[in-house]
């Protein structure tokens, strides 16, 4: 007996558009998450590359013996000469049902263009893309333009109502891990009216930055509450060097969502907070609200994936955790996402259907939750809204 997912639909909770004008590296060097440029020779010598290679050589029937450089010339030739019949295939194969899409990225450096996501979203037309919010993309934008805090506080809160109730948003994300840490404390009004007016005159200030950083998140909480949709929470590993992943630990999330008020918005550490992996399972299983998205850590964790799942299902429940791949500027992140979980998430149910611990049917009903299930009953708002249609 082999429990065998590889029909059922996925949905990628987390991912970000992909185009070529954003993809700047070279094919192989495009699957790492360090910002530092890689080196070819070593990049082609992790395992992840040679899952990627396995993958793709199965995919586009080629000769097994191909070298790396012809590989990558085959792909690049096939994705630049007809994107929409490529990526079509790509989200085909593995089934693919739905992108919930960041637009706020990337953390740093130039936004997407109106021509980019144009590209991106009649390449990718074949499956439905939902908005995701990014809050950063709207306050870092007041901060810029040096506004009051009263306008601050006015125009943010306008801009995400605007997401939601006529932009589609199905939930927000923050990437204040990135900036000041997930250790946040709820701050008073005049005492983040205080820490704008530090912030503006002394931008490395950085207690005053928290202090506004943290006031501004917790306001999205409050809208989340009002609107009843989720806020994505980036935790664990992201971009070196920029983001110092000690600061990153959703154990430092304690304070807020030990908080009986904040206990009525839906959390998601998306990442599984990786490499804070039992920690983030853990919280899932405390907290009724807290759940947990398996983006980045599939596919970037390559053959550590069926091991991480064992430690994230030691505690969570089948319930509240997703499918993600954190997929960007190419389309075969995703795609590769979609193939590994498949396979190791049914490799690992299959386990417990042998080790008599669940019976076949419900391995077959915990896949189902965890591949697209779970982001269907907890995207409940504007579901009906695609952003590509």
């Amino acid at each position: 007996m082999t429990i065998d997912i590889s029909q059922l639909p996925i949905i990628d909770d987390h991912c970000h558009p992909f185009m070529p004008t954003r993809e700047k590296r070279d094919f192989d060097n495009c699957f790492t998450l360090s910002l530092i440029p890689p080196k070819s020779i070593d990049t082609r010598n992790t395992l992840l590359f040679k899952m990627v290679r396995k993958e793709m050589i199965s995919l586009l029937q080629l000769d097994p013996a191909i070298t790396d450089d012809e590989l990558i010339r085959h792909r690049n030739e096939r994705y630049r000469s007809n994107p929409k019949a490529y990526v079509d295939m790509l989200f085909k194969d593995i089934g693919l049902e739905s992108l919930l899409v960041d637009y706020g990225f990337p953390v740093m450096g130039s936004r997407l263009s109106a021509d980019e996501l144009d590209w991106f979203h009649q390449t990718s037309s074949s499956v439905p893309t939902r908005r995701i919010h990014r809050v950063e993309a709207t306050y870092h934008r007041l901060f810029e333009e040096r506004v009051g805090f009263e306008e601050l506080e006015e125009l943010y809160i306008s801009e995400l109502r605007d997401e939601v109730e006529h932009q589609g948003a199905i939930a927000f994300k923050t990437v204040i891990a990135y900036h000041t840490g997930l250790k946040m404390n709820k701050i008073s009004r005049s005492q983040a009216t205080a820490s704008y007016s530090k912030f503006l005159d002394t931008p490395d200030d950085l207690a005053a930055e928290k202090d506004v950083r943290d006031y501004l998140v917790l306001l999205a909480f409050e809208l989340c509450m009002e609107y009843d949709i989720p806020i994505q929470m980036h935790s664990g590993a992201g971009d070196a060097p920029m983001l110092d992943v000690k600061l990153s630990s959703p154990l430092l999330m304690h304070d807020i969502v030990s908080d009986p008020h904040y206990q009525a918005v839906k959390i998601i550490f998306i990442h599984t907070a990786y490499p804070f992996v039992e920690e983030a399972g853990y919280l899932v299983n405390q907290y009724h609200n807290v759940y947990l998205d398996l983006s980045s850590m599939i596919p970037f964790s390559s053959i550590g994936v069926q091991p991480k799942l064992r430690q994230i299902f030691e505690m969570a429940p089948f319930t509240k955790v997703m499918y993600g791949s954190d997929g960007f500027n190419i389309p075969e992140v995703s795609w590769l996402g979609g193939r590994i979980i498949k396979k190791e998430l049914g490799k690992f149910l299959n386990d417990l259907v042998e080790d008599q611990l669940i019976s076949e049917d419900y391995a077959y009903t915990a896949a189902g939750l965890v591949l697209s299930e779970n982001a269907r009953n907890l995207y409940l708002r504007n579901w009906d809204r695609r952003t590509n249609g």
